[in-house]
């Protein structure tokens, strides 16, 4: 027997061992030879001829072809195994269709022997097959990419070193709860959620919407607006938004700000950027607020249905999910009253073990302050511009008139208005073509022919007229325009007359035609009596010399 060292080894996988002292003295006699790398195991020899082409069975029935087409047919067939995994088709789906096609190709060789004859020798087994599985993720990309991006490689992002309010992300998001609406139906309410990336502070605004619609760009800029007015959050830096498209109302909130030169939307990269399509892990961070959320503070309540709306949470078997119990008030209230237990707890990551609450806090104490913006301002900045003419000191918008009293002096003249893109304004702003301020139009009533306030404020109009026309002529001097005009034309100078180059003659008929066209009424009447006396005395005439001669 071979003397053992008096040590104990740990093997490769886990188990304990005492080599020989042979082992020992070979082991360390290769590595003074060669080193480290005269330890290492030697790689088996395969012989060339022993290689596999394809398969054991097909390089056996294809031993009379070519290596040359051999080794074709093989790549051919990996291909073709590898384009039905990118197509979509099941394993089993892959192993048969691939097997026939690698029949065909061998028939088509030349090896001789019908279809089935060569059939069982083409069967491909099951790592020929799982070879080519990787060409299945180029099917996942082509039907399914939201899966395919989920799985693709990323890099690691951090919210360290922002400040609050330097990167807000938004998003809608619909909660698995049911709630009753005050016609009966069932439905799920919708947050409008604002989350800050430097304390993952979330703040949410819910929405209950009718049947058969959804949340509207008004009811997103309701939700920015009444953020920007919190005192615990006000105006962000920058914008991270989804990509669905009631998030139109942003491209005007970049344009507006821009131009009102507020510096808290400045940095590189634009004020907002859009999540790319399918993009989940691009606003992550929200994603997995909104999963804690539902799992943490939604789940207690009455209503909640879970996460797969086909498999809902149910009181007792056999029955629908029980609605929350109260009106959406109701749950509106208690919703806010528990995101602020979700706001004060503790999280991992970048916060370190502090709550949203708390960092917001600390910050706050190191100094950091709010950026507040006026709320009108920024409601016309969802605006477009238009153009109209006043007519009667009124202006038409949609086909309503809308009418103030600034818009009298401006009647027969073009005005610019300010149209709401998204939301719905009682009234409608008027300015100049300079961009002045004219007065704000509201829509013009319309009174009845009886009705004594339509007299009375046909008659205050009446009054606005005339002040308008008294301002207009407050610092006007009488001037005689007439005399104006003729005082001018005497100041031209005289005009010449220039010599004759001779007269044109025309034959006598043409000349008496354009006579007769040029005549008065009286000239005509003397043309015709002399005419009619000289045709009486060559009448007188004719007859004396007729008697004469008799």
């Amino acid at each position: 027997m071979q003397e053992r060292a008096n040590v104990r080894i740990c093997g490769p996988h886990g188990e304990w061992f005492a080599p020989s002292l042979r082992d020992i003295q070979r082991k360390v006699g290769k590595a003074e030879k060669h080193g480290l790398k005269g330890l290492l195991r030697k790689r088996r020899e395969t012989k060339p001829e022993s290689l596999l082409i394809l398969t054991k069975r097909w390089d056996v029935a294809t031993v009379g072809l070519d290596e040359a087409v051999r080794a074709e047919i093989a790549r051919k067939a990996r291909q073709r195994i590898r384009e039905l995994w990118g197509g979509g088709a099941a394993y089993s789906v892959v192993q048969r269709l691939a097997g026939e096609y690698l029949a065909d190709l061998t028939l088509k060789a030349g090896i001789g022997g019908t279809f089935a004859e060569i059939m069982p020798a083409c069967e491909l087994p099951k790592g020929v097959v799982e070879a080519g599985r990787d060409a299945r993720r180029v099917h996942e990309y082509r039907t399914d990419i939201k899966s395919w991006d989920d799985k693709r490689p990323r890099t690691r992002l951090t919210s360290a070193g922002l400040a609050p309010m330097e990167l807000v992300f938004g998003d809608v998001h619909h909660f698995d709860l049911y709630l009753v609406r005050t016609d009966g139906t069932l439905a799920t309410p919708k947050g409008i959620a604002w989350l800050d990336a430097a304390n993952r502070r979330v703040r949410i605004d819910l929405v209950l919407c009718e049947p058969s619609t959804g949340i509207r760009n008004a009811d997103l800029i309701d939700s920015f607006i009444a953020m920007t007015q919190d005192p615990h959050w006000g105006m962000p830096a920058k914008l991270y938004l989804d990509n669905g498209s009631e998030y139109g109302f942003a491209e005007f909130l970049k344009d507006a700000l821009r131009l009102g030169g507020l510096d808290c939307l400045g940095g590189g990269g634009g004020p907002i950027t859009r999540a790319a399509p399918y993009n989940a892990a691009a606003k992550g961070i929200l994603e997995g607020s909104f999963r804690v959320i539902e799992q943490t503070i939604l789940s207690p309540l009455t209503g909640y249905i879970g996460g797969d709306r086909m498999k809902a949470r149910t009181a007792n078997l056999g029955k629908a999910p029980s609605p929350f119990d109260g009106t959406f008030d109701d749950f509106a209230h208690d919703f806010h009253e528990l995101l602020r237990f979700y706001n004060s707890k503790r999280q991992t990551g970048d916060l370190a073990g502090r709550s949203p609450e708390q960092a917001y806090a600390q910050a706050v104490a190191d100094g950091w302050k709010r950026t507040d913006i006026d709320p009108l301002a920024l409601m016309t900045a969802f605006s477009i511009e238009a153009t109209r003419k006043v007519v009667d000191g009124k202006i038409n918008v949609g086909g309503e008139l809308f009418y103030c009293d600034e818009l009298v002096r401006h009647t027969g003249s073009k005005v610019c208005i300010r149209l709401p893109k998204y939301l719905c304004w009682p009234a409608i702003p008027a300015f100049t073509l300079k961009g002045e301020l004219i007065g704000i139009a509201h829509p013009d009533p319309v009174y009845g022919r009886l009705d004594p306030a339509g007299a009375e404020e046909a008659a205050r109009r009446k009054r606005v007229a005339r002040n308008a026309i008294a301002a207009e002529a407050a610092d006007l001097n009488p001037i005689d325009v007439k005399a104006e005009m003729i005082a001018s034309g005497r100041r031209q100078p005289t005009t010449p007359v220039p010599e004759s180059a001779g007269t044109i003659e025309l034959d006598a008929g043409r000349a008496e035609i354009g006579r007769r066209i040029v005549e008065s009424q009286s000239e005509r009447r003397n043309r015709e009596h002399v005419a009619k006396q000289a045709k009486l005395k060559a009448t007188l005439e004719r007859n004396q010399r007729i008697r004469g001669v008799l």
